[in-house]
């Protein structure tokens, strides 16, 4: 063989010098060459006027309903808009893969049979109730959070879990409900007389009133959502509240004054 830098040697780097002298120069210079990032203008390079006339930083969801919570009509907007993103083709076409992978798990079902929506299904189900769907149709919501439902002083409360993020849908169950909710008030703040009063208590039972303070407590721990038991709270005491003025509003005799019954304030529709 030949030796390592011999005539053969020096004429092959001889060739390869030529060969990217030729027509392969341009690309060589122009893979070996790397671009470099432009530079990015920093905030601070930024002029006082360009300063005062920029816009500030962009608006979050929780500065914008910090101090006071989203009202329905924000709400229903939101739907419309991704429900409108779901279902509809160009500029509004929002669908994600987690969207398109649920309605084929969704068509699949409904292949098998393992939905309720079959239009061959000769089932009817108008008169199917259930305990939400009752809460849906009877509830007195108020219009908004600005709105009372009830103007004598009471108390709400209920549990909310403060922690880590927990796959347990109650993480900490041993110290009672994280959906449940309760309220309390004082008899002598109902705008009730003293035979509507009894007549609560006897509605209510002893075992839910003290007797000392004066204070009587309800609670609802039905359904799986915090929203949905305070809904049905405030439809219970307002329930037992009209029940308990019915008491001594029958024509009073011998002489007496009939009694007028409780008038609660329905929320505005």
């Amino acid at each position: 063989g030949n030796v390592a830098g011999g005539p053969s040697s020096v004429a092959a780097t001889a060739e390869l010098a030529q060969v990217l002298a030729g027509p392969l120069a341009p690309l060589q210079v122009r893979w070996a060459k790397k671009s470099k990032r432009k530079r990015r203008p920093k905030m601070a390079d930024r002029t006082p006027e360009l300063r005062a006339a920029s816009g500030g930083q962009k608006e979050r969801v929780w500065d914008r309903y910090l101090m006071a919570p989203e009202t329905p009509y924000e709400v229903a907007r939101q739907v419309r808009q991704h429900v409108r993103g779901l279902t509809s083709d160009g500029r509004h076409n929002v669908r994600r893969k987690k969207d398109l992978s649920r309605y084929t798990n969704y068509r699949v079902l409904r292949a098998a049979g393992l939905t309720h929506d079959n239009p061959q299904e000769e089932v009817d189900r108008r008169g199917f109730v259930t305990p939400l769907t009752e809460l849906q149709d009877t509830s007195n919501l108020p219009r908004s959070p600005l709105h009372r439902r009830f103007l004598f002083p009471h108390t709400l409360s209920y549990k909310v879990y403060w922690g880590p993020p927990s796959v347990y849908d109650e993480p900490n169950q041993y110290e009672g409900s994280m959906v449940g909710c309760s309220v309390a008030a004082r008899l002598g703040d109902l705008p009730l007389t003293q035979p509507q009063k009894e007549r609560l208590v006897d509605i209510l039972g002893p075992g839910r009133v003290d007797e000392q303070t004066g204070v009587f407590a309800l609670e609802v721990d039905d359904f799986t959502e915090r929203n949905h038991n305070a809904a049905l709270l405030g439809d219970m005491l307002e329930k037992v509240l009209r029940e308990a003025s019915i008491a001594g509003s029958s024509p009073a005799t011998d002489g007496g004054v009939a009694e007028e019954p409780l008038e609660l304030a329905a929320p505005p529709t």
